[in-house]
């Protein structure tokens, strides 16, 4: 109770800031490969997609990796493609938050089952798409991490955070808590005690366990570069996103400033230490949004939403 209420009055202390795209001055692209609609952007390079959803997962030397589907999720497929349109399909039919590219751009991770009772993961590389490591897993496990062969998992049931080696196939338990957000660079790892929908908490530690921020009120969603910032929303937010975002201090949890949106916010990332990133909706357009605490400007064209 007691770690709530502070969480609730540092969020209250913090200055607030009511995001509306249309209102702010337009800045300069992201930086980096991103997605604009159907539009994979980097720098002066524009790739147009025909899928209707389009999700960029990462990029390896001049391969830049999507996934594509329709609205409804169908023809779902992951590729990679240069800027000279020499392209590779590697997965077919899985969602999007089943893929994952390793942070160096070696591996392709994919969950080709995931239910309550277990989970098979698949390592493919990532260029030829020729799997290089798999193994079935008790209860439901995500991928938070990954880096030089090795990935950081969280599973429900049984609970735990761990380590796996998936060239040595070898695992090693970081805690007993379910892990749902990890950055192996910044050595950050967030974590929940137990289901948050029957009183469990999110803690903040180091990937070694060191503590840092505990919430039973908000969640982590993003984490800087070097580790010293959160993004975080509401421990409960669901659906299609939050109507609010915080920035916080990793260490401690203080709030630096709160974001308001017109609809919800979508993904929030950090393009830097000091700069993060807010994919904002309104019930029809979604626009990328740059702020540096309180000055926010437009860092995308405004598009269409997936969501509408």
């Amino acid at each position: 109770m007691k770690t709530a209420l502070l969480s609730l009055l540092l969020a209250v202390a913090a200055p607030t800031v009511s995001v509306h795209p249309s209102s702010l001055d337009r800045g300069p692209d992201v930086t980096g490969p991103h997605v604009e609609g159907r539009v994979l952007v980097d720098g002066p390079m524009r790739m147009t997609f025909r899928a209707p959803v389009v999700t960029y997962l990462g990029k390896s030397g001049n391969r830049y990796y999507v996934h594509l589907s329709r609205r409804t999720g169908g023809h779902a497929r992951v590729l990679w493609i240069t800027p000279s349109e020499r392209q590779k399909v590697l997965v077919r039919g899985l969602a999007s938050e089943l893929v994952w590219l390793s942070d160096d751009g070696k591996d392709l991770l994919t969950a080709p089952k995931q239910t309550s009772e277990e989970t098979t993961l698949r390592v493919l590389d990532a260029r030829t798409g020729r799997v290089v490591g798999a193994r079935t897993f008790a209860g439901a496990v995500d991928v938070l991490d990954a880096d030089e062969s090795r990935a950081v998992l969280g599973g429900w049931g049984p609970d735990r955070t761990f380590w796996w080696n998936y060239r040595s196939d070898t695992t090693v338990t970081v805690n007993h808590r379910v892990g749902y957000v990890a950055s192996i660079a910044a050595d950050r790892l967030a974590a929940y005690t137990g289901d948050p929908y029957d009183g469990g908490c999110s803690v903040l530690t180091t990937l070694d366990g060191d503590r840092l921020w505990r919430s039973c009120s908000y969640r982590v969603v993003a984490v800087s570069p070097s580790g010293g910032r959160v993004a975080t929303v509401g421990l409960l937010s669901d659906g299609p996103g939050a109507s609010a975002a915080v920035l916080r201090r990793a260490s401690g949890g203080a709030a630096l400033v709160r974001y308001e949106a017109p609809y919800v916010f979508g993904r929030v990332s950090f393009e830097d230490d000091a700069t993060l990133l807010l994919d904002t909706y309104t019930t029809r357009k979604v626009t990328t949004v740059r702020c540096v605490l309180e000055s926010c400007e437009r860092a995308s064209k405004t598009v269409r939403s997936p969501i509408s």
